[in-house]
């Protein structure tokens, strides 16, 4: 199975960007380092994508490209 998912760049970087924004602000609300929520967050996502069927992934994938509006 291929566990590739093609983003176009400006979803890439604006999720990256938000997604270390999320983290920066749960390492400061709870105190915990931002290496620990990285991490845990990134055990989550891979944990989530494994349970995710190809056609799941597609879907995803289209869906994200369907709501661009820039």
């Amino acid at each position: 199975m291929n566990e590739s998912v093609i983003l176009p760049k400006d979803l890439y970087v604006l999720n990256t960007l938000a997604m270390g924004i999320a983290i920066q602000l749960l390492a400061k609300v709870t105190g915990e380092t931002i290496e620990d929520w990285k991490e845990y967050v990134g055990a989550k996502a891979g944990e989530q994508y494994r349970k995710l069927s190809p056609e799941e992934i597609q879907e995803i994938v289209e869906s994200l490209g369907n709501s661009r509006t820039a």
